[in-house]
């Protein structure tokens, strides 16, 4: 399993709402092009759309779990691949949170494939989850009211 975690100076409400609003995904996560989906936000396990990176082509994300302040879950495939990814959020307290990003790859030679990819998934994680840290501190700090 591919894991890296962030402390964020922000309620996990705040966390999560970032998390979970697909305008806000290209500010944290900007390997994204373009996102094709019915839902702007993530409300619960029926949302879907299609993810299209800069570097590659488009895959479908299904969402298999949703709990407001504690992340999401999600489901990918390519080649052949299954990949299971997981954005979690961990409260501490009123003020302060974890969020914790998973992916996993299963398939033919998917332990082969996450030991190749593995170590730069590893750096995008720790890039998305600063950029993702940094926006949530912004909208609390500013005591911008965010609720998705």
């Amino acid at each position: 399993m591919i894991r890296t975690e962030q402390t964020v100076a922000a309620p996990a409400a705040v966390a999560h709402a970032v998390l979970t609003d697909v305008a806000a995904w290209r500010l944290w996560s900007p390997h994204i092009r373009r996102v094709d989906c019915a839902g702007e936000v993530i409300q619960d396990a029926s949302w879907s759309g299609t993810i299209t990176p800069w570097f590659g082509p488009g895959t479908v994300m299904e969402v298999t779990w949703c709990e407001p302040g504690r992340g999401i879950r999600w489901t990918s495939r390519a080649a052949g691949h299954r990949l299971d990814y997981a954005d979690l959020i961990t409260p501490h307290g009123d003020q302060r949170c974890t969020v914790t990003m998973e992916a996993e790859v299963s398939g033919p030679v998917g332990k082969l494939v996450q030991g190749v990819v593995g170590p730069l998934s590893a750096y995008g994680q720790r890039r998305r989850l600063n950029r993702l840290a940094a926006l949530a501190e912004f909208l609390h700090r500013r005591a911008i009211v965010y609720t998705a």
